[in-house]
């Protein structure tokens, strides 16, 4: 009886590891971009207990459900909500500026995603060959998490965020 059961848990512990590896560091890039949109004074370190959490329950989200069950919605308002709680608990900022600047966030990170997708699929580069492989799917992720955490460190350092800091008053 168990030896039918030992394939599925291989399996899933597998998905499980596959999340984790893909889904803290994109984690981490949204907090990052959100956290530096919301203009508080960024220190990198403090970001990751709130990014780590928030990637190991969306990768354990993404491995139980699977992209093809988990609507797309659900799967971005669940990770508002996590992401907006972790940064919430931590005291890094207010509630209503760490849910405006996660609500810029998440759309610019899935814009840079998209853009991503634009780029290999006019490069000619097979679009479903990460599904086959890990490590091309790592390659593909590369690109969009450097350019996410370039982008971050940019508004941090030109001082661009939603809100008006002090001292620079209108």
């Amino acid at each position: 009886m168990l030896a039918g059961i030992d394939p599925v848990i291989k399996a899933a512990g597998l998905n499980l590891v596959k999340g984790f590896l893909f889904s803290i560091p994109e984690a981490f890039a949204i907090t990052a971009l959100a956290y530096s949109l919301s203009g508080e004074k960024l220190v990198w370190w403090k970001l990751a207990v709130p990014a780590a959490v928030t990637g190991l329950i969306m990768g354990t989200v993404t491995a139980l459900f699977q992209i093809r069950i988990l609507p797309f919605l659900f799967h971005v308002l669940l990770y508002l909500v996590i992401l907006v709680t972790m940064l919430y608990l931590c005291k890094l900022a207010s509630f209503w500026r760490l849910l405006a600047a996660v609500s810029f966030a998440i759309p610019i990170y899935l814009l840079i995603e998209f853009i991503n997708m634009g780029v290999r699929y006019l490069g000619n580069v097979d679009i479903n060959i990460y599904k086959e492989s890990l490590s091309a799917k790592f390659h593909c992720f590369l690109p969009q998490l450097f350019v996410s955490l370039l982008l971050a460190y940019i508004f941090y350092r030109k001082q661009i965020n939603l809100f008006v800091t002090k001292g620079k008053e209108v």
